[in-house]
Parts: C-alpha cells; structure tokens; sequence
C-alpha cells in the first residue's frame, strides 16, 4: 500500500486532476456545443485514459530529470526520488510505460489525438524540461502547448472542430500557465535560485517581478472573456466575472505586499481558476443548447 502511495506522489496528483478536469470540460464543451445528441462513452474513456497516461508518464520522467534539484528545494525535498523510496531505474521504467500506452491509445484514435500527445508531451519534457528550465528565465513559456493539449484533446475528442472555439479554449489555458507557475516560483525565487533554476520572478528585481505577474494576471482576466462570442447566454460572462473578482482582489493585495505569501496565495487562487472558466461555458452550452 505504501509502495502504490509512493508511485501516486511521483505522478504528482494535483496536476493530474487539473489536467483531467481541462479534459473532461472540453470534453463537454464540445459535446454540447456540437448539439448534443447521444453520449458515446467509448471515445470520452479512451481519450481520458490517454490523457491520464501522458500527464502521469511526464510528470514522473519530470521528477526522474529534476531528482538532483529537486533534493535541494524546500517545496520537493520529500519526493519519493528524493528520499529513496523509489529508485531512479524504477520511475524512469514506470514513466516510460506509461507514455508508451499513452502513445499507442492515442495512436489508435487518429493522427490529431496522437499528434497532439506528441506535442504536449514534447514540449514538456523536451523543450521544458531538458532544454529550457535551467538555461532561460523564460522557460515557463515552453509549457504552453503543454497545458493546453488536454483542452484540445477534450474538444477534439467531443466531436467538434479544433477550428475557432477548442483552439480558443486551449489559448486560455496557455495563458493560464504562465501566471499559475510565476507566482509560484516569486513564492519559492530563494529554492529557484539556490538550485540554479533562473525562474524569471526569481531572477528579476522584487518590483519588477511583481509587475511582471500582475500583467500576466491582466491578461488572464482579460483573455476570460474571448469565448463570449460563442456562448448562448450570459451565464458565461457573469460566471467568469464572479471567479475573476477574487483573483483582482488577490493581485491588488499582491501589488501592495510583494509578499511571498500574497505571491503563493494568487498561485493558489489560479489554480483552479481556468478550470471554472472551461466548466462555465460547457455549463452555458448544455443549458441554453
């Protein structure tokens, strides 16, 4: 029991639930955007085991690629790498075989589904990971067609054209990405910069950093409401604004503090913000069909 509980922290849970709920909301989204009609469950399990298996599979390569960092930072000093629970060879087995299935589920749906894993995992654990985390303060930007894969891997697998609404969803989630990561790495900039890891919040001055997520939060508010063209009501609109109040009220107490603290509780607060807004203009769509 214990071992199974080691292999679940590897997968890095909370980022797999998010990942699964974007999938599960354009899943949706789509379904009823297309106009209903009856649910098939087969191609909503089989796109969601996919989805399930990439994000498990890249999130424990990723702790197999960072385990030398991740022994130093305070937020990943007790991953299970780490603290020997699991052996390098082990995770590095484990998330090969998950990506494998990953890849062969997604193979088996068709070239955009598999071109789509393809992509997201890539730029994850290729250009992300590999490539760009410890060479580039603007590293978190090679994560976006990763966040936003299982949104348009959702809306594809619902049956409605990528072209313009499920490009627009993963659009949102792409800027999504990089204000939830910043505020995080301003919450932790001593961990990044003792491990070497030049996170921009970390490597800018105090104000300048700050500044530099409250654009990014701008632009998240802002980009909220581009689906409001396809909506059917003002369910969405009204929606979305009453999510984004607390995150204005977050970012002006974070303008004021430049606490580390603010800084964690706008990371907090975003979390499950892109989220909501998915679900919002499914739920707009099924009731307004």
């Amino acid at each position: 029991m214990q071992r199974a509980y080691e292999y679940g922290v590897l997968l890095k849970p909370k980022i797999l639930l998010a990942m699964l709920a974007l999938y599960v909301a354009s899943f949706l989204g789509s379904y009823a955007y297309r106009g209903g009609g009856s649910l098939e469950l087969s191609p909503f399990l089989l796109g969601f085991a996919a989805v399930m298996a990439a994000v498990s599979g890249a999130n424990a390569l990723n702790c197999y690629v960072d385990r030398d960092i991740d022994a130093l930072m305070a937020r990943t000093w007790g991953r299970p790498l780490v603290l020997g629970t699991i052996g390098p060879w082990e995770a590095l087995t484990f998330s090969a075989v998950l990506l494998a299935a990953a890849s062969g589920i997604s193979l088996y749906l068709g070239p955009i589904p598999f071109l789509l894993f393809a992509g997201g995992a890539g730029f994850y654990l290729l250009v992300y990971t590999v490539l760009l985390k410890r060479r580039t303060s603007l590293n978190v930007l090679a994560t976006a067609p990763s966040v936003a894969a299982p949104a348009w891997f959702g809306w594809y697998m619902g049956g409605s054209p990528l072209y313009p609404v499920g490009l627009m969803m993963g659009l949102l989630v792409a800027i999504w990405g990089p204000l939830h990561l910043w505020s995080l790495a301003y919450a932790y900039s001593k961990d990044y910069l003792r491990v070497g890891v030049p996170m921009l919040p970390a490597v800018l001055h105090p104000k300048r950093a700050v500044h530099g997520i409250l654009a990014a939060l701008a632009l998240l508010i802002s980009s909220s409401y581009l689906l409001v063209p396809w909506t059917r009501s003002p369910v969405y609109a009204l929606g979305v604004s009453l999510i984004n109040a607390p995150l204005m009220a977050a970012g002006l107490r974070f303008y004021r503090t430049g606490s580390n603290r603010a800084g964690w509780w706008l990371f907090k607060l975003t979390a499950p913000h892109i989220v909501i807004v998915l679900f919002a203009f499914t739920l707009d769509q099924m009731l307004f069909a």
